[in-house]
């Protein structure tokens, strides 16, 4: 690669973009924080690079650059998509209104189903039907076709999703219909479902076309803006990016399935987390990635990232393949109120970076960093690198109004806003433990993000974990988790077959196709030169026959040697009662799906274990507030820490991305590979 040394990566929060950039051969690493710009993110990475560029970085020097977002989540969160419409199998117009009948709260008398992305008015039915083995019921009725599509040009919309029923087993009319809509409408987005993810469940499977149409414009617009200010920086490198499944895939490929990005961001952080766990010999791990605007949750289990198929995002299914991540309403820039009732509540609403917490000069509502800068938790003069200044004044002003109404002072009820935030944070933490089976003894509490050091200690105790763990560069591990990440596809074939009724051949001629699809996938990414090996992973969702929801079982092609029914079998029984702690050796199985993950493995890059703080902290000490009473704390510069240095507890842990707090009963290290553990103090 010549003199070109540089590996980028971004990721953009809702509060801060972060950058990180290392030297190719892990000998140096730079980390700034900037603000994020809402109506312009790209400026936020402007900002960021200008920043290195002030560090004397060569930026024409960079050849590897990724990049998380969350501009195609915000846009769904916000509702501010394109409008767009739907061909349908006629007869099934109501699809998305209809949904699965399930209210989100069962018992709530007020809930209601989530609005759908497209309005009936704006769905057309289409003459034709697949049945559920691929065959031709009935014609593709073309007439039917070319109105519609006139229909949708005279209504103005920017976009059509084309969801046929059984359009997994056979795309054949989809298909014909998105080339009909590019010859008599070429200025529309158009998406066929079978494009996306070919899997069984048709709402589901329109849901997730809906919202790749429905954030396209959006995402398209940003990444070309994305392109025009790397190119005006004399950046040539290719950019990529981060999916939600925890892999890379190239801009052109995430422009045209930017759905696949939605927890790009959040994804990438996991990555960081396994590598920095791995680092310290740390196999079971609950990452606890707190930025400004929410705390987002996720497992690793005998160091294997927890994957579902199952999340939501704004009460709509999601049925792609994501890292598992639950997330809370609940930030450093989450806002103090009180209800109706007179009781304190914090979030989810957040003061986000603009206008930000009252701290940062221009806001005036409380938030959890106003209550964090009032504890004595936060340095005004070091915040976020120094390149944010901190008024604690603007802070006690915003958190009067809440003192007034718990008739306590500005103090004490900017501790009681925390108390209330690590609260909120425990019953959702236990009940994501509770329903995936998980004893928080057994597993360390990994923090990061901006403020995920600041109260992950506080939360540790709660539910009795560990240990906490700080990786090096907490505020920005979802930057440098990007550039862990590998180029990741995943394909999928839908087949709803007894597992004694398949046939040998079947199995193989199933699984050559998938592998066939995935290989083709990474070729067009054109990333050889980045890759070191490349795996192929296969996997079956099975369930009992009558069951409504399956299990995803690992599959090994030298099954196919002998019966592979046998095998497979074996390990769902297994699985099965592991799970639900009960199995049926003597019921039928029943086949719904198969996948095969292919994964491009980037280059080794080791863990960043160097802290970065360009500026010196004095040590010293500072009163602070914890749980209701008022300590005097150590304050430690953290790039001082040596291994096995220990500090005692209360003690603030300063660096340039955030600041621990470490608990009266606890106690903190640095381990050999650059991770700061905390534990209980009775713990050697």
């Amino acid at each position: 690669m010549g003199d070109i040394n540089y590996e980028l990566g971004i990721d953009i929060g809702g509060t801060f973009t972060d950058l990180t950039l290392k030297e190719i051969d892990g000998s140096g690493i730079w980390n700034v924080k900037t603000p994020t710009v809402p109506k312009d993110p790209a400026s936020g990475i402007s900002n960021g690079l200008q920043l290195l560029k002030e560090k004397g970085i060569d930026l024409t020097k960079i050849s590897y650059f990724v990049h998380g977002m969350t501009i195609g989540l915000n846009t769904l969160l916000q509702r501010n998509g394109a409008r767009i419409g739907l061909f349908v199998t006629e007869g099934f117009r109501d699809i998305l209104s209809i949904q699965r009948l399930r209210l989100p709260v069962p018992y709530d008398l007020h809930s209601r189903l989530p609005e759908s992305l497209i309005e009936r008015q704006h769905v057309y039915p289409i003459k034709e039907r697949m049945q559920g083995d691929g065959e031709v019921f009935t014609s593709l009725d073309m007439n039917d076709v070319d109105q519609a599509i006139d229909q949708a040009v005279e209504e103005g919309l920017e976009g059509l999703v084309v969801s046929f029923l059984h359009s997994y087993r056979n795309p054949a009319h989809e298909l014909q219909v998105v080339e009909r809509i590019k010859e008599r409408a070429p200025h529309l987005y158009v998406e066929a479902s079978s494009s996306i993810w070919t899997e069984m469940r048709e709402y589901e499977r329109t849901v997730i076309a809906a919202m790749n149409v429905y954030i396209q414009p959006n995402v398209k617009r940003y990444f070309e803006t994305l392109v025009e200010r790397l190119e005006q920086e004399g950046i040539q490198a290719k950019p990529f990016i981060t999916q939600s499944n925890g892999g890379l895939m190239e801009i052109h490929a995430a422009a045209d399935q930017p759905v696949k990005t939605l927890f790009s961001g959040p994804a990438a952080g996991v990555m960081g987390a396994v590598q920095a766990a791995d680092a310290s010999g740390i196999d079971n791990v609950i990452t606890f990635d707190v930025g400004g605007t929410s705390a987002d949750i996720s497992l690793i289990e005998g160091g294997e990232i927890l994957y579902t198929q199952t999340n939501e995002l704004g009460g709509l299914p999601t049925i792609l393949p994501s890292v598992a991540i639950y997330s809370i309403g609940a930030g450093g820039g989450s806002l103090a109120w009180i209800d109706k009732g007179g009781i304190l509540k914090v979030g989810p609403l957040s003061a986000g970076s603009d206008p930000g917490p009252a701290c940062y000069g221009r806001g005036e509502e409380p938030a959890l960093t106003d209550a964090f800068l009032l504890s004595g938790y936060l340095n005004s003069a070091s915040f976020a690198g120094g390149n944010v200044g901190l008024n604690q004044d603007r802070s006690a002003a915003a958190f009067q109004k809440i003192a007034d109404h718990l008739e306590s002072n500005v103090l004490e009820a900017a501790d009681q806003s925390i108390q209330v935030a690590v609260a909120n944070m425990f019953t959702e933490l236990s009940n994501v433990l509770e329903q995936h089976g998980i004893d928080p003894n057994d597993f360390s509490l990994m923090a990061f993000g901006g403020a995920g050091p600041v109260l992950a200690n506080m939360v540790a105790e709660e539910i009795q974990a560990k240990q906490v763990i700080i990786p090096a560069n907490p505020g920005n591990l979802c930057a440098q988790g990007s550039l862990a990440a590998d180029f990741v596809y995943d394909a999928i074939t839908s087949r709803q077959v007894l597992l004694k009724e398949m046939d040998k051949a079947e199995w193989s001629t199933i699984f050559t196709a998938m592998e066939q699809e995935a290989t083709d996938w990474l070729n067009r990414q054109q990333v050889d030169a980045f890759l070191q090996s490349t795996q192929l992973h296969h996997t079956i969702d099975a369930r009992y026959k009558g069951q409504a929801f399956e299990l995803e079982v690992p599959f090994q092609l030298d099954w196919l040697e002998a019966d592979p029914s046998l095998k497979l079998a074996e390990i769902f029984h297994a699985q099965h009662e592991r799970l639900y702690g009960h199995s049926d050796p003597n019921a039928s199985i029943e086949l719904m799906n198969f996948k095969v993950r292919i994964v491009g493995e980037t280059a080794a890059n080791s863990h960043a274990a160097t802290v970065m703080n360009e500026n010196s902290l004095e040590p010293g000490e500072r009163s602070v507030r914890i749980n209701g009473q008022t300590y005097s704390a150590a304050i430690v510069d953290r790039t001082s820490l040596q291994p096995g240095m220990e500090i005692q507890g209360p003690a603030i842990i300063e660096q340039q991305d955030t600041t621990t707090v470490v608990l009266p009963s606890w106690k903190a290290k640095t381990d050999e590979a650059g991770n700061l553990l905390l534990v209980r103090k009775e713990m050697n």
